[in-house]
């Protein structure tokens, strides 16, 4: 069970705020707002993060401040999307190994979904580095942002005032070389081979 923030240990995070900026004043009813907002955070993390604020910023924080550098400051930082991508491709490379199926596991969770499965990983798999790198980088690096951007605002929303859950809509599994192509756009291997054609000609 996460400890939840008392009210004493709130009054000390206040009051090295208060040390810190001096001019900075907030009534009772700001103060109600605040406790109710933050309460959810451990007193180690949020004090820590007060502390790095503090250090860093020449003026006093928001709520909206504290919960952010509280939530960095608790979990291991994300991986960025460019990192998971080339994690990918070094998978793709055996995704008709025999060990095929464990490099698909290893992948990360959010990797995976947005892949769509293991069925699209081999197929994605046995097409040219090329296209990869020009049709699907381009989508992948957007929802993974996105998905990693909704997480971020999950965790650093209290609770009590969390909108209702909409989540992101999900991209059908598709093929989008295919999608391309029906659409008379050519895959770049496509492109190359045309042109070999008529330098042979």
């Amino acid at each position: 069970m996460v400890n939840r923030l008392s009210k004493d240990d709130f009054k000390i995070v206040m009051a090295s705020l208060k040390s810190a900026y001096p001019n900075w004043s907030i009534d009772q009813h700001g103060v109600n707002l605040w406790y109710s907002t933050l309460q959810d955070i451990p007193y180690p993390t949020l004090n820590k993060a007060a502390l790095n604020y503090v250090m860093t910023h020449k003026f006093a924080p928001t709520i909206a401040d504290l919960r952010e550098l509280s939530y960095r400051l608790s979990t291991d930082a994300p991986m960025l999307a460019p990192a998971a991508w080339n994690q990918l491709i070094r998978a793709l490379r055996q995704a008709y190994s025999p060990d095929s199926e464990m490099y698909w596991e290893q992948l990360p969770d959010l990797t995976k979904k947005i892949v769509g499965g293991y069925t699209t990983f081999r197929q994605w798999g046995n097409t040219s580095l090329e296209t990869l790198e020009s049709v699907q980088r381009p989508m992948f690096l957007k929802r993974f942002e996105e998905y990693q951007r909704r997480e971020m605002m999950d965790k650093i929303t209290p609770i009590g005032v969390r909108p209702p859950q909409t989540a992101i809509p999900e991209t059908p599994q598709r093929n989008l070389i295919e999608e391309r192509k029906s659409e008379g756009v050519e895959a770049p291997e496509e492109m190359l081979r045309r042109l070999k054609e008529r330098l042979k000609g």
